[in-house]
Formats: C-alpha cells, structure tokens, sequence
C-alpha cells in the first residue's frame, strides 16, 4: 500500500524574488559587519600600530560600494519578480514583498547618507580646510 500525502506543496516560487532577498540580506549583512569595523574596530586597531592599521580603511572603503550595488540589484530584481507574480497570477506574494521592502530600506538609507554628505560640504563648507592650508604657508 502506497501512502499518499495530502500536503499541498503551494505555488512554486519566482526565482527572481528569492535572489533578491538573499542578496538585500547579505548587503545587510555586509553593511553591519563594516560599519563594526570603521567605528569600533580600526580605530583601536590604527591606534595600537601607531598608524599602520590606517592602510586597512582603504580596503574597507573599497568594499563599502558593495552594499548599496546590492540593494539596487536586489530592488530591480525584486520589482521584476513582483511583476513577474502578478503576470502568473500567484498570489503569494510575500517573499517579494519582504525583498522588495529589504532593499529599498537600504537604498533609501543610502540615498539619505548622500544627500546628509552634500548639505554639509554645501551649507557648513566640509571642504573649506582645503584653502586654509594654502594660506598657512
């Protein structure tokens, strides 16, 4: 006797939406493991080689365009993959939902960091020290 199961396995998921959580959660995860390491752990490290651990922030600089590269590859992939649902007809859509929000969340966040970058070189002058050194000499 065979046993038959009566589980319904559900509506298979739209590849696009998957790809794109996994990629706004690694940009997450990518985003918080640098910021630990600028704000807390270089400082003490530069401080401890007298200035040698400085050549480290150069590295990190470097990998800090990864996250929000990857939350506006997860949001268009994400948006296409809620088009993609909706053209199907599935209506389970939460997986793409939750990656679509994720990275807009960190797309956002990064578009606020910029616009907070140009209003203080713009209205408090962040690169005036620059004429400064000029007339020291």
């Amino acid at each position: 006797m065979k046993y038959q199961s009566n589980f319904n396995q559900g509506q298979p998921k739209n590849g696009l939406a998957i790809t794109s959580l996994v990629i706004g959660i690694v940009s997450w995860l990518l985003f918080l493991v640098l910021l630990c390491l600028n704000y807390v752990i270089l400082p003490i490290f530069t401080l401890a080689t007298m200035g040698a651990g400085a050549i480290f922030y150069i590295c990190t600089l470097t990998t800090g365009c990864l996250s929000p590269l990857g939350w506006l590859v997860g949001t268009i992939l994400g948006y296409t993959g809620k088009n993609q649902m909706k053209q199907a007809g599935q209506e389970d859509m939460g997986l793409a939902n939750a990656a679509f929000i994720i990275n807009v969340i960190g797309l956002g966040l990064t578009f606020l960091g910029l616009c907070g970058i140009i209003a203080y070189i713009v209205f408090v002058g962040g690169i005036g020290f620059l004429d400064q050194l000029q007339y020291q000499y």
